[in-house]
């Protein structure tokens, strides 16, 4: 028989922090999550604690720190700064209302992968250390011969999501993918043909439907 490489991938966004209420960006700035929204996290904590996870990946960021710390699962958790948001540079802590008149802002919102936040990162850097980060991890996954199913959670952030998301599911465009502060998402992939394929798209804490 031949080996058969399967993983699920949870991504979970961490919980909201007082910036993502008042909606400005936040990407490196290291902003703590709300202890009195923690209760929003209960049915994903749930969820998450029925699942043997092989291994946890997270954002060095105490937002994500924090929500993994409250989530409170049993295996230890590998910190990795590549799994950290974009940096917004001079718009950190802005809002859209601050930003609609700047021209390179639009700019950016109209071709994010091609244009750089001011003393920030450019799109194309922010794929690329994610891009970086899962390399390594399927790598990893494919140097082990034996046949599994990988339950694998990733503690990130909005952007990251969004990106692996739309790289993965090509009906999906980076500002089409949405994911809620303390929720996540389920992609179930299989090696075939020399190359990840994603087969679902599930929201977490479930809801009895698959998005694609």
């Amino acid at each position: 028989m031949g080996t058969s490489h399967r993983m699920d991938l949870y991504f979970v966004r961490h919980g909201i922090t007082d910036w993502n209420k008042e909606k400005r960006y936040l990407g490196h700035t290291d902003r703590g999550i709300l202890i009195n929204e923690l209760d929003q996290l209960t049915k994903l904590k749930d969820e998450l604690q029925k699942i043997s996870f092989d291994q946890i990946f997270t954002s060095d960021l105490c937002r994500c720190q924090e929500t993994l710390t409250y989530l409170n699962l049993s295996l230890p958790a590998y910190v990795d700064t590549r799994l950290r948001e974009m940096n917004f540079g001079d718009w950190e802590g802005k809002t859209y209302e601050e930003l609609k008149h700047i021209a390179s802002y639009q700019n950016w919102l109209d071709n994010w992968e091609h244009y750089s936040t001011p003393n920030g990162e450019s799109g194309e850097s922010f794929k690329a250390r994610i891009n970086s980060f899962f390399d390594e991890l399927f790598q990893q996954l494919l140097e082990n011969t034996a046949n599994y199913n990988k339950q694998i959670l990733i503690m990130t952030h909005g952007g990251v999501i969004r990106y692996f998301v739309s790289k993965m599911v090509s009906s999906h465009t980076f500002w089409e993918v949405t994911v809620k502060h303390g929720q996540g998402i389920r992609l179930s992939l299989d090696w075939v043909k020399g190359e990840w394929v994603c087969n679902s798209l599930s929201e977490v804490p479930f809801q009895g439907k698959e998005k694609s």
